[in-house]
């Protein structure tokens, strides 16, 4: 069974299909609708010999022959010699505005492909193939396209949108426990934003979605790509409603970036951006405490907190002012109201953050 999702935008409007075995056989009218004629498989040797040699097959048995661009999928290597590499391949294969790439990956993969396919002769088609939970919940869809610099996640990139997005649950099965995991915070954030329902879903399922039940990975998917894609068809670049995807993502990102992505997955990362955006959120009145405690019991069960180190706060608090999503030299805040509601708020008091870091920090070391 397929699930189809449009994301509505008019001529850069997309549809999302999930469904076992995609990346075995998309189906002749995926082809011919979305494939170019003329396609270069962007992906790490590794996942290339895991997804990317079936699907290259079967596109050549369709006429379409692939070539191959090999990159490292790591957060460190997210960076513009790798991105110029992709380039530089582009251009020795003899691509012209009528060739696309398709992004077979994580976040990363999907990041650096859809900014290489923006730049190149001002742009042409790609297709997101998301290997991984994270990608196919949150990187893969949107069209947010970027590279980190100079020390800051995703500080240059583009909205540039996608043909359209392949999601394969299948490929979940080979992806490691802890990077499994990862994604599920992403799931959570879905349900903290707009869905109670997906939140008690989780609440009630959180064994048959750890073991990776393909009929319980299927609704979590589909039902975080359908609220994605209506956040993003009513606000494409960020001017107001699509800030609510980055709950979590303010100190999530910065503690990335502490760690010098090594220590933290992006969804360890972000459930401490959530637990913090609780305890922000609690301590302006804007919720109860049984609000940040629901938050903070289910990430702990699924397994999304590794223990912290001592952090110094004042270095933090400069990493998230340095954030892309600051406005006017202030650090905005997604919070939360309840379970399925959430608003925006600047202006917020330094003192007022430094107490929520830390109190974080305090309640992590008793619960973790």
């Amino acid at each position: 069974m397929t699930f189809r999702i449009d994301l509505s935008l008019g001529r850069n409007g997309y549809p999302i299909f999930v469904r076992a075995g995609m990346l075995k056989n998309p189906e002749k009218g995926l082809v011919r609708h979305f494939f170019p004629r003329k396609t270069a498989i962007v992906a790490s040797k590794k996942i290339y010999r895991v997804h990317g040699r079936q699907l290259a097959t079967w596109l050549s048995r369709q006429g379409i022959p692939v070539q191959k661009i090999f990159v490292n999928d790591s957060e460190t290597r997210k960076n513009e010699k790798t991105l110029f590499a992709i380039l530089r391949k582009m251009a020795e294969f003899g691509f012209n505005r009528d060739s696309g790439l398709v992004a077979l990956g994580g976040g990363v993969i999907g990041d650096m492909t859809g900014l290489a396919a923006s730049l190149y002769m001002r742009g042409i088609p790609y297709i997101q193939c998301p290997t991984t939970l994270l990608a196919q919940v949150d990187a893969g869809i949107g069209g947010k396209t970027a590279i980190d610099f100079c020390g800051t996640k995703n500080l240059i990139g583009a909205f540039y949108q996608p043909k359209a997005v392949l999601i394969d649950p299948d490929a979940l099965k080979t992806l490691p426990q802890r990077q499994f995991i990862s994604g599920l915070a992403e799931v959570v954030k879905y349900g903290v934003i707009r869905d109670e329902n997906l939140f008690s879903f989780m609440e009630a399922n959180k064994q048959p979605i750890l073991s990776r039940d393909s009929k319980f990975l299927r609704y979590i998917i589909a039902r975080s790509c359908a609220i994605k894609a209506d956040v993003v068809s009513r606000d494409e670049r960020e001017g107001g409603l699509r800030a609510v995807l980055n709950y979590g993502h303010t100190l999530g990102h910065a503690l990335e970036s502490y760690f010098e992505y090594e220590y933290l997955t992006h969804g360890e990362a972000i459930s401490y951006g959530m637990w913090f955006a609780g305890l922000l959120s609690s301590s302006l009145g804007l919720c109860g405490q049984e609000i940040v405690d629901r938050q903070v019991k289910l990430l702990q069960s699924l397994g999304l907190f590794r223990a912290l180190p001592k952090l110094d706060n004042n270095r933090l608090l400069k990493i998230m002012a340095l954030d892309k999503k600051s406005k006017n030299g202030q650090v905005q805040f997604v919070l939360t109201r309840k379970i399925g509601l959430v608003n925006i708020r600047k202006n917020i008091p330094r003192s007022t953050i430094l107490s929520a870091l830390t109190r974080l920090q305090a309640e992590a070391r008793e619960l973790i």
